[in-house]
């Protein structure tokens, strides 16, 4: 019941302030996506090119759900012969695994969690601006892993082999080409992430598009090694253009992020990876605008591992955004893995508020 009433009060919102006008909305609300393989590794993300006038403050906050049922077919397959149907996984079955077909790369993750991410952004003369992203992230709740099973399960696209394990686990297993990370136990837990700072500035109009530079730095605020923190600094660089203008734009970006050796993903040590991310929103009804982004991004895991976690990943995002009293916005989205082999979040929704202050006079 307490799902289900998330879900209709963020619709409920969207409705009533579908009718409420406002003139200095931002028109896209980036999201950040909820990938917890990528949390920490400074992947490509719409919030760094939020322009706010001179002197004007951006603050928008969102809170994601997101839920990760990933696996090749050999842990389902040994549950299964050994009688463990609805069990957890055990480390025996594991060690079983790895004696039997000791020439695979294989793995079983299965957690979820939330994500809340604290936008501010300042805009400066010039076209500059500098944004702060601070993340907040929770694995192993609410215990709602029934909302995407039955989503999907509506749309014939139910996860194959999820009856055979509970409900509520968090289990990551990675077997790589020299090695494994292995976490039965211990990644609940919640915190904040490592927080990061992009500064963005013009690159002049041309190919009919505005072009952005941006330059993105992480910190080492999240605890090393849990899915919140890297323990290392990392550095980006990106490209955007945008085409179009008014309530129908479209944005596309380039990124690459050189990630610190000293850093890890739950110990392992993580490739530099490049992004690309499409944006665009249009007119949906009244005021309220339909809006949706795709992400194409290599894995920081590529060098550790040849299975699809180790592959370019696809995920998208699809919602709508409503103007509300004076300068802020609702905004509500859902997000999909659908069509992609790799690693990333299986489903996601994504509940977000904003607003823009009053540049300084």
């Amino acid at each position: 019941m307490r799902a289900r009433r998330t879900w209709t009060t963020a619709f409920v919102v969207l409705a009533l302030s579908s009718g409420v006008c406002s003139a200095q909305v931002d028109p896209w609300g980036s999201l950040t996506f909820a990938d917890p393989l990528r949390f920490s590794s400074l992947p490509i993300s719409g919030n760094e090119v939020v322009v706010p006038a001179p002197g004007q403050w951006q603050l928008s906050t969102t809170l994601s759900y997101f839920n990760v049922w990933q696996r090749t077919w050999h842990t389902g397959t040994i549950h299964q012969e050994f009688g463990l149907l609805g069990k957890p996984l055990q480390d025996w079955e594991l060690r079983t695994l790895e004696f039997r077909h000791a020439g695979d790369q294989f793995y079983h993750m299965d957690f979820e969690g939330w994500r809340n991410d604290l936008v501010v952004t300042r805009g400066f003369a010039g076209g500059i601006a500098v944004t702060f992203l601070v993340p907040w992230v929770g694995i192993g709740s609410p215990h709602w892993d029934a909302i995407p099973q039955d989503f999907h399960s509506t749309l014939g696209l139910s996860p194959v082999w999820r009856e055979r394990f509970p409900r509520g686990q968090n289990v990551v297993y990675v077997r790589g080409r020299k090695g494994a990370v292995e976490y039965l136990s211990g990644l609940a837990g919640s915190g904040i992430g490592d927080a990061r700072v992009s500064v963005t500035g013009r690159l002049g109009r041309w190919l009919g598009a505005e072009q952005r530079w941006v330059v993105a730095v992480e910190a080492p605020t999240g605890d090393a090694g849990t899915l919140r923190g890297s323990g290392g600094w990392d550095a980006g660089l990106r490209w955007f253009g945008t085409w179009g203008q008014g309530a129908s734009q479209v944005r596309v970006g380039l990124g690459y992020a050189w990630l610190d050796p000293a850093g890890s993903w739950l110990g392992v040590r993580r490739d530099n990876i490049w992004g690309v991310l499409v944006e665009g929103h249009t007119p949906l009804a009244g005021r309220v605008l339909l809006r949706g982004s795709a992400r194409f991004d290599s894995s920081p895991l590529a060098s550790f591992t040849d299975s699809d976690i180790g592959r370019p990943s696809f995920y998208w995002t699809v919602g709508a955004l409503a103007p509300v009293a004076g300068s802020s916005w609702v905004a509500f989205d859902l997000g999909e893995n659908y069509l992609s082999n790799a690693e990333v979040p299986d489903f996601s929704f994504h509940l977000q508020f904003g607003i823009r202050l009053p540049g300084a006079r």
